[in-house]
């Protein structure tokens, strides 16, 4: 217990979250270094070998996590699977977080018409079903990761731009922002120097608090046929490929859900603690 105490006060992190934290870089890390762990065609097949089962229920098999119904190794595909997903959905995360901050700020420092059609805008995007977005859009441009990235932007805009609008409306009349004015700084050098330092805290807890959410519209996406197309992959082209064989090799489909939610998981549990850490409202008092 007193080792335990010692190094949450060393590090200022519950332990319960360094290990998330940890788990998830070695994940991601591991992913992300797949073509360079494992350098494989996707497209390759092994008819032979198809369906073999993994080593946890059949310990003569080579491989660790069997194979799929052309012979490819599940646990290679895997690797490339959380590689695909994770990019897609950070890349998604970061232009939708730069695109809602913008006009939130825009919203929130013009007000009047500005402020009206933003909020509009916002409106309409929330009632529209995101799955429906993405079907339009996968339609149009087709399904690849671009596509998906597009969606995700779509998307996760409103969120950013929204809390960000609530935040200026809180700042704009703030001592320092009067005074910051009054000695003839420019929009542009307020907003740099005053807001986008105020405001960053709550980005930050926001957009890791909307990852776990994009991972899941990408895995759902790609479950669709709307995300990546053969030989490619994701997590949730995985689920798709093994629901067919869920009676007789339940593992195909189960393991890349399990690993879809340890990641929300790992990441929303990271998120609750970056919210009770960086928002003052929120902070326990010891």
């Amino acid at each position: 217990m007193g080792k335990r105490n010692r190094m949450k006060k060393r590090w200022g992190i519950p332990p319960m979250i360094l290990f998330l934290m940890v788990t998830f870089v070695i994940i991601v890390g591991a992913a992300l270094l797949a073509p360079v762990l494992a350098p494989v065609d996707l497209g390759a097949t092994e008819l032979t070998q198809r369906l073999a089962k993994p080593a946890f229920l059949d310990p003569t098999s080579p491989y660790l996590l069997g194979t799929d119904n052309l012979g490819r190794d599940v646990a290679v595909r895997l690797l490339y699977a959380i590689r695909s997903t994770v990019l897609i959905s950070f890349t998604g995360m970061v232009i939708a977080t730069a695109l809602g901050t913008a006009l939130g700020i825009l919203s929130g420092l013009a007000g009047g018409v500005t402020d009206v059609i933003i909020s509009f805008l916002t409106d309409v995007r929330l009632s529209v079903p995101t799955t429906f977005i993405g079907i339009i859009l996968a339609c149009i441009l087709g399904a690849k990761p671009a596509t998906t990235v597009l969606v995700i932007t779509i998307t996760g805009w409103s969120s950013f731009c929204r809390l960000v609008r609530s935040q200026i409306f809180q700042l704009k009349k703030a001592a320092f922002i009067e005074a910051s004015r009054s000695m003839g700084a420019s929009g542009i050098r307020i907003v740099f120097e005053h807001i986008l330092v105020n405001i960053a805290s709550p980005l930050i807890v926001q957009a890791t608090m909307e990852l776990s959410g994009f991972i899941l519209l990408e895995s759902t996406l790609s479950f669709l046929g709307l995300g990546i197309e053969p030989p490619g992959t994701s997590l949730g082209v995985m689920v798709s490929n093994g629901r067919d064989y869920m009676l007789t090799h339940w593992w195909l489909a189960m393991i890349p859900s399990v690993v879809i939610v340890v990641l929300i998981l790992q990441i929303s549990l990271v998120g609750d603690w970056l919210r009770d850490k960086l928002d003052p409202k929120l902070k326990r008092i010891s």
